[in-house]
């Protein structure tokens, strides 16, 4: 949070900042707006209070706490406009003294904008009897300027230094209130995503034991293969963790190539350079980490099983790229066991693999067994990944 702790007063400048509409429109500031979910929001006493204290505090008719998009101001909390103006709750920036207390993001101050060169042909002033009016900016809890907390006086008026320090305080309080929201919907957010993912883990880790338990031949092997598919989930489960661990959702995100790269490790001959990978610079989140590390795992095992993980002088090459809306992994094995013909049937790590794929993901796999090794390719949309 940036409460702003200086008490330092500026007069209106004579003209608009440059840059200033570009300071209004800036895309991160709209963005910070937005999720305060301020904006025709009902009146909230709680803001409503701060107002009433302004005016109180400092003898002047009017306390506003208004919040600017690009286009207009809103009144979140007023006390004193008059009937029009409150039941309107919003002007259009052409009517507006705080748009430049946002876009310069400082307290500014006028005495009398009847005679200032930049506010005399406002709107305010002849429509909404603005004459002296002081404003503090009010900060988002990311820091950016989306609004202004003022008080406004139909004479002219020199503003003090105790002024500004009791708006400033107020102003305080304001952003005090959006830091606290904006960590109980975080909170909130937390509770019903960590409730998702513990029913997806419950799902999928149920799916494996029935279907494991159905092609397995003893005990022992099936402990084996669910032991190598829980660690999988494990690994893309502590990769995502620490967001989490600070509260937050779906802030950190994982490298695709580093996704890979350590779920393939365990697999790998000591010594050797069994993995060549080549892929754009992609980054996951969340479910699309634990689907994306169960398909991995399956190849990857595979591979070391029956394929060219399984010996010394045997290579797995992944490239990808972007084509036609969409993400193509190929995954060709070189260097193992000849290959005299496709499988079979398909055991449960192959059904795996596609039904995350293609049920989980909305993609495509197509697999091609040729002597020399197998190709999978993988078609993912770019949905999946945060580009």
């Amino acid at each position: 949070m940036n409460i702003q702790k200086s008490q330092d007063i500026s007069e209106f400048p004579a003209a608009p900042r440059p840059g200033h509409e570009d300071r209004l429109s800036d895309p991160e500031r709209l963005l910070a707006l937005a999720e305060t979910g301020i904006m025709d929001s009902p009146p909230e006493d709680v803001f409503d209070r701060a107002t009433r204290l302004a005016r109180t505090a400092l003898g002047v008719p009017v306390g506003l706490a208004s919040f600017v998009d690009d286009r207009r101001q809103f009144f979140k909390a007023q006390c004193g406009l008059r009937e029009a103006e409150a039941e309107a709750r919003q002007t259009p920036l052409s009517h507006s003294f705080c748009q430049y207390v946002v876009a310069h993001d400082r307290t500014l101050a006028v005495s009398d904008a009847r005679d200032h060169p930049l506010l005399r042909s406002n709107g305010a002033v002849s429509q909404m009897d603005v004459v002296a009016y002081l404003g503090v900016p009010i900060h988002a809890p990311g820091g950016q300027t989306i609004g202004s907390f003022c008080a406004i006086s139909d004479t002219p008026r020199t503003w003090s230094e105790r002024d500004v320090e009791v708006m400033t305080d107020l102003a305080g309080m304001v952003e005090t209130e959006l830091l606290l929201r904006h960590e109980r919907d975080a909170m909130e957010t937390l509770a019903r995503e960590m409730n998702h993912r513990v029913k997806n883990l419950f799902s999928i880790v149920g799916g494996m034991i029935a279907l494991t338990a159905r092609t397995a031949d003893n005990a022992i092997d099936m402990a084996r293969v669910l032991q190598g598919r829980l660690s999988a989930l494990d690994l893309a489960h502590s990769m995502v963790s620490p967001a989490l661990a600070d509260g937050r959702v779906n802030t950190q995100k994982l490298e695709l190539d580093d996704l890979i790269n350590r779920l393939l490790q365990p697999h790998l001959t000591s010594g050797t350079n069994q993995v060549r990978i080549d892929l754009p610079e992609l980054w996951l989140s969340g479910r699309a980490v634990t689907d994306l590390a169960l398909v991995v795992h399956e190849l990857a095992t595979n591979a070391a099983k029956y394929g060219a993980l399984s010996v010394p002088e045997g290579a797995v090459t992944i490239k990808g790229m972007v084509q036609d809306e969409a993400f193509r992994i190929g995954w060709h094995e070189e260097g193992g066991p000849a290959i005299s013909e496709p499988p079979k049937g398909k055991g449960f790590g192959s059904r795996l693999i596609e039904t995350t794929i293609e049920r989980q993901m909305n993609g495509a796999l197509d697999s091609n067994w040729d002597s020399a090794g197998v190709v999978h390719t993988l078609t993912l949309p770019l949905s999946v990944f945060e580009t």
